[in-house]
């Protein structure tokens, strides 16, 4: 089996989906907009990100989450549908067109992301692909507001079983926290935003050898 696996967040599409998937929904009044999860101050952002390396756990992202408590989950997937219709113009032609080329090289095209699954799911479904996400989990089919299993540190986990049956595999991702499924390809495409990425990730790099190629997110 030909394996390419491709990240959503800012590698099909610009936007982080959970994050812009809450602020739509707090736009439609579903949630309750909370300025100091949603917009914490960059050096709480800065510590929560050195956490979430140290622990591997996103504790902000799981606050942001907590806000979807209560909501069904027949609401939770036809809301997410909705906003995946509109989120079209957020997407990054290049790596959609590359997923396409994949595809009619007879590759098994799957998606690998940390969003949450209803997200995961409407994307998947409009693509025409399998995906591998975070759980929310839902207790009497209401979301309470936690993670069952947050995809964010654990893809190649995920994944080994595809991984393990593939003869190539080519990696699409924007994310440092995809460095062990990198490891493990034969090819990646790198989602970069400038120059600066691309020295940092030539550093992360410098003793995999699999083939790498860059791709600026807006060229």
């Amino acid at each position: 089996m030909k394996l390419a696996i491709f990240d959503i967040c800012g590698t099909l599409y610009f936007d982080n989906t959970t994050y812009s998937f809450l602020c739509w929904l707090s736009n439609k009044g579903i949630i309750k907009y909370n300025k100091k999860i949603m917009d914490a101050p960059y050096i709480l952002r800065a510590i929560n990100a050195l956490s979430s390396t140290l622990f591997c756990k996103d504790y902000y992202r799981e606050l942001q989450i907590k806000q979807l408590s209560g909501l069904s989950y027949e609401v939770i997937n036809k809301l997410a549908a909705d906003f995946v219709e509109e989120l079209n113009e957020k997407r990054i032609s290049s790596t959609n067109n590359l997923l396409d080329e994949y595809r009619r090289k007879g590759y098994t095209i799957v998606l690998a992301s940390a969003t949450i699954e209803p997200l995961a799911r409407a994307i998947a479904k409009k693509i025409g692909v399998d995906y591998f996400s975070s759980e929310v989990e839902f207790v009497n089919e209401q979301c309470s507001g936690k993670l069952n299993r947050d995809l964010l540190f654990f893809k190649k986990e995920a994944l080994l079983h595809l991984i393990k049956k593939s003869e190539n595999i080519v990696i699409v991702t924007d994310n440092f926290t995809d460095l062990e499924l990198i490891q493990v390809s034969d090819y990646c495409h790198i989602v970069v935003r400038n120059d600066k990425d691309i020295r940092k990730w030539n550093k992360q790099l410098k003793n995999h050898l699999c083939n790498v190629v860059f791709i600026k997110k807006n060229v």
